[in-house]
């Protein structure tokens, strides 16, 4: 992301950006997918001015459907292809495509989703192994590393019934079953691919997002055992989270398995530098999120019923990105997640990096030495993000005087070089159309936009609105 400051008085104009997850986008699908409505999305926050669209991790999710708790760190999530789109490339029956079509639900509803569109998905992928598309065998060579792991794994779980790799009875390979599950991922790769190329042609880049841990359950934790603190039956040993915090007075108890860090380094943080790359494959910055694990972290034990009784750890620092960096040719453009309790170690960390760190105007205006003028020009601020309650619905349930219109303004105003907006503080939804809330497990990530909500009227409006702050 490069360094920008106010029109006139630097190199470029400080930019606005929008947070929206594809699955929140309106559709027939039961869930937004990378078809028509990304195509009309894209084209409305062109139309309003933002230069950035940022999303969550676009890995396929596990239980719960956190975007945050992936099942593969590498891999695209299938519940985003578009059914239109596979029909238009010759992939579904016209028939098949009818019965894609769910009825209108205002959030999405991932019990009746998944074995829906798994199965379209598996009748899209077994067309085109037979058509054998132009790319697809370059893209398998390309993406072994990561694809054939992935690929083994979601065919041992399918075989399983979707149960964690440690319950697996049989662990026989299926090469029928893997080759499907490689062309879903090439199918996703195409979309994409598209969907980028649709965003460089609106003058809108991508911010894409990299939880800094994986899930138990997943290929890489499967694949890659040795990188992970297991006992020699797989379990954790100890697990990530954080101490007491803003969210939970008992601190949040993550269960992902921790790094086994001194194992990183004996491979030179190789597996971390094609981490890295494929996330940059899929997006022009990426945000890593809980930026302090690498400085140090918070280590729990694996039995812990809560997160209070951990401890702090020493990260890898910055040999860590050094290492990284040669790998992949030069440091990556990375945005560093830095909220919560941040130590003077974490911000030098940070700024010798040269990485942009977050203000959350819901914290930050809390603080009563928080001047908004004062802000770094390295960082990118938001209202709310995913995590936090709507704007809207945090200014009605803490009572606060200020207007929506007056916390966008404060972080539209602010000489941050990227401002980025959730939807819903946008069209000015309330606590109801929340996105996350730390520390449950059920409920969450199922927000969608109702039909009609991305108008040119509020385009417009928008635009006015990035234009009084010098962003649009």
């Amino acid at each position: 992301m490069a360094d920008s400051t106010r029109k006139g008085a630097g190199d470029h104009p400080r930019e606005a950006g929008v947070l929206l997850h594809p699955t929140s986008l309106w559709g027939e699908w039961g869930i937004g997918t990378l078809g028509g409505e990304l195509r009309a999305f894209v084209n409305w926050a062109a139309e309003a001015g933002f230069k950035w669209w940022q999303v969550l991790p676009l890995s396929p999710t596990g239980v719960g459907n956190s975007p945050y708790q992936p099942i593969s760190s590498f891999a695209g999530n299938p519940l985003l292809l578009s059914p239109e789109l596979l029909h238009a490339d010759g992939l579904l029956t016209r028939e098949e495509l009818a019965t894609a079509s769910l009825p209108p639900e205002a959030r999405v509803d991932w019990g009746n989703l998944l074995p829906h569109r798994f199965r379209l998905n598996g009748i899209a992928a077994a067309r085109a192994l037979r058509l054998n598309p132009r790319g697809f065998s370059e893209f398998c060579s390309a993406h072994a590393g990561w694809l054939n792991p992935w690929a083994a794994y979601a065919a041992l779980k399918e075989a399983g019934d979707q149960a964690p790799w440690w319950q697996w009875k049989a662990q026989e390979p299926n090469p029928e079953l893997e080759k499907v599950h490689r062309m879903v991922q090439f199918l996703f790769h195409e979309q994409w691919s598209r969907a980028l190329a649709l965003c460089e042609s609106a003058g809108i880049r991508v911010l894409g997002d990299l939880p800094i841990y994986s899930s138990l359950d997943s290929a890489d934790v499967w694949s890659r055992r040795d990188l992970f603190m297991l006992d020699e039956h797989g379990a954790p040993t100890v697990v990530a989270g954080v101490p007491p915090d803003y969210f939970s007075s008992t601190g949040q108890l993550w269960g992902n398995p921790l790094y086994d860090w001194k194992a990183h380094a004996e491979e030179g943080y190789q597996w971390w530098a094609h981490r890295l790359s494929r996330t940059l494959e899929l997006c022009h910055t990426v945000r890593i999120d809980h930026f302090r694990g690498f400085c140090d972290y918070w280590e729990i034990p694996a039995d812990a019923d809560t997160a209070v009784n951990g401890t702090w750890k020493t990260g890898p620092g910055i040999r860590f990105f050094r290492k990284v960096s040669r790998h992949l040719g030069g440091m990556p453009p990375i945005v560093a997640e830095d909220l919560g309790i941040i130590t003077p170690e974490v911000r030098r960390l940070r700024d010798e990096l040269g990485f942009p760190g977050m203000v959350v105007l819901q914290f930050a205006l809390d603080d009563p030495d928080f001047i908004p003028s004062r802000v770094s020009r390295n960082t990118v601020i938001y209202t709310g993000t995913h995590d936090n309650d709507t704007t809207r619905g945090w200014l009605e349930s803490t009572g606060r005087h200020q207007s929506l219109e007056d916390v966008v303004s404060t972080a539209l105003d602010s000489p941050s070089k990227l401002c980025v907006l959730p939807v819903q503080d946008i069209l000015g939804l309330g606590a109801e159309a929340r996105m996350n809330t730390p520390g449950t497990a059920w409920g969450n990530w199922s927000f969608r936009l109702r039909p009609g909500s991305l108008e040119t009227r509020n385009a417009r409006k928008c635009r006015a609105l990035l234009s009084s702050g010098g962003r649009a």
